[in-house]
């Protein structure tokens, strides 16, 4: 299952991705039942990280299951993490794990079951593979999307593509821009709360949502393991300018953009302008 990093940062011919899928799923169920753990206690820890948010004895246990089990199957991958520090400067092109350990963990901490665990692999600079886990569903989706390949699966189970043409009808944001924003009276579509991003691009990924709009603050590591599932299934992130947004573990602030079936993703951005 190990492969080595080559030249240029690629890796040798002889890698099995589809095994490494396989670890990867393996590792993100590993961090939902750690979560899971955490959930069934009367009492969780929590700390506060100065000028960004919460981070729970949940956040902790999720990035050690992660570490501890992804970073083998890479020989030289590099590891960046929400929750863990960086060991060794990024090196641009050479294989990267990005991983938010438990991406919402506002919602985590207020009960609701909006949060999960987001794992994406960049080769090249270049999303290959990525996984979500939804701890409280007790599910991993994963999406392949490398060498012409766009696979992606549930629970081990194929997933049906987006059609490409969908309109919009649902929309999905985030539970700030939702209650605080009130952003809903300026789209004029069905809209829904929901927390953590990653969870948010398995809704678009899986047809809950048509669109999943993102006004930001995000980064690189709540949105690649969502982002490699919808893209899988023939999905689209288009920035507000309507340009492909390229991730890159190298850039870890993402500007707002929306996911989903390309049609429906041109369409809303197309409704509400520029003014967002």
């Amino acid at each position: 299952m190990t492969g080595r990093a080559g030249a240029g940062g690629g890796l040798l011919p002889g890698i099995d991705l589809d095994a490494v899928r396989d670890g990867v799923e393996a590792a993100v169920r590993g961090a939902n039942a750690a979560i899971r753990d955490v959930l069934d206690r009367r009492v969780v820890r929590v700390g506060h990280k100065p000028g960004e948010g919460p981070v729970t004895e949940a956040d902790h246990a999720a990035d050690d299951v992660l570490h501890e089990q992804l970073m083998p199957l890479i020989d030289g991958a590099h590891w960046l993490s929400e929750e863990s520090v960086q060991r060794a400067p990024l090196i641009r092109g050479e294989p990267t794990w990005v991983v938010d350990p438990l991406d919402g963990t506002r919602e985590f901490l207020r009960g609701l079951p909006e949060f999960g665990v987001s794992v994406g692999l960049f080769v090249d600079d270049r999303l290959v593979l990525g996984a979500v886990g939804l701890p409280t569903e007790r599910a991993v989706l994963s999406g392949l999307v490398t060498d012409g390949r766009r696979e992606a699966r549930r629970d081990g189970e194929p997933m049906p593509h987006l059609d490409p043409g969908a309109e919009v009808r649902r929309v999905v944001v985030s539970r700030h821009d939702y209650e605080w924003r009130e952003l809903h009276y300026q789209i004029p579509y069905d809209v829904y709360p929901c927390g953590s991003a990653a969870v948010k691009l398995v809704h678009a990924a899986t047809g809950q949502a048509d669109v999943y709009f993102s006004t930001g603050p995000r980064s690189v590591w709540d949105v690649a393991g969502g982002a490699a599932v919808l893209l899988a299934v023939g999905g689209r992130l288009l920035m507000v300018n309507r340009r492909v947004l390229e991730l890159s573990p190298q850039q870890v602030h993402i500007p707002p953009y929306t996911a989903g079936a390309p049609e429906a993703c041109r369409s809303l951005l197309q409704r509400l302008g520029v003014r967002l």
